[in-house]
């Protein structure tokens, strides 16, 4: 009773509230949530009453699926847990090649000798 009230007075349409059509968003998503490497918990908590916000079914599919015509995904959660995904695994193969280039390998590169560049004079003028 006291939640379908508060759920009124913040504007939410009477017969949303009275039919369920109310879903509890996560914001931030949990997948875009950090993991505390000490713990191992998401930061901020999966289920913290700060980051749960109230939304109509509707405007919860936009938010996390880009829309009911799944057009496109671009501003969504879906979007942007992928391209997070696809940041970090370009992260890391990035650093893998580069610490690849900077660790010495158990043989030497040959070395040349330095050989001394030629000189070439300068071309003779003719005195007009």
């Amino acid at each position: 009773m006291k939640l379908k009230s508060v759920l009124l007075m913040l504007g939410f349409p009477e017969e949303a509230v009275e039919n369920d059509r109310i879903e509890w968003d996560h914001d931030p998503a949990l997948a875009l949530r950090f993991e505390d490497p000490t713990t191992g918990e998401l930061v901020p908590a999966p289920n913290d009453f700060r980051y749960l916000t109230p939304r109509l079914k509707e405007d919860h599919a936009i938010k996390t699926n880009g829309g009911t015509a799944k057009a496109t995904t671009a501003g969504s959660d879906v979007h942007r847990i992928r391209k997070t995904e696809r940041m970090s695994e370009g992260h890391t193969e990035f650093r893998r090649r580069i610490l690849a280039k900077t660790i010495p390998d158990e043989t030497p590169a040959p070395t040349r000798a330095k050989r001394k560049m030629r000189s070439r004079p300068f071309p003779k003028r003719t005195k007009a």
